[in-house]
């Protein structure tokens, strides 16, 4: 994870354990407060389960590789793949998905090309997009994007 990812995690559960601990004080011995907070961890739980973890090509496939998820895209469906400029990410909102928690995943929707896409990055720099030929749009994030681009196009 990149910084940013970090400080936004760390951010985050200091304010749900705050908010929690709160409702724990405020209640006055109600059941409401061990209810919010399983609910909460649950979902987190469920979050954690889809954070990016590396990306491995293979000759017939790219596979991302999550905690508990695999994504597959297979490398003669892949149309199109390019480099996605950090700036052109800032117009980009979750929809359903994580922003910073353990990185940045999920459904994502673009403001600028007003089109939803999949998101697993562990970093908010170098995205490579992946189209394929149904038209899904997959943004990942690697350490160098012009070899993860190259990689791909050998075996394309």
């Amino acid at each position: 994870m990149d910084k940013r990812a970090k400080w936004l995690t760390a951010l985050a559960l200091s304010i749900l354990a705050a908010g929690v601990g709160w409702l724990f004080y405020a209640s006055g011995g109600s059941y409401l407060p061990a209810w919010f907070t399983t609910v909460v961890v649950a979902l987190m739980l469920l979050a954690a389960l889809s954070i990016p973890r590396f990306i491995r090509i293979s000759p017939h496939s790219v596979e991302i590789h999550c905690v508990m998820e695999l994504i597959k895209i297979p490398v003669r469906d892949i149309r199109h793949i390019r480099f996605v400029e950090r700036g052109h990410m800032k117009y980009c909102f979750p929809i359903w998905g994580i922003y910073g928690i353990g990185g940045y995943y999920g459904y994502y929707f673009s403001l600028r090309e007003r089109k939803v896409f999949r998101l697993c990055a562990s970093q908010w720099r170098n995205f490579v997009l992946i189209e394929d030929i149904y038209e899904e749009q997959y943004i990942v994030s690697c350490d160098d994007p012009a070899a993860f681009i190259a990689a791909i196009e050998r075996y394309r």
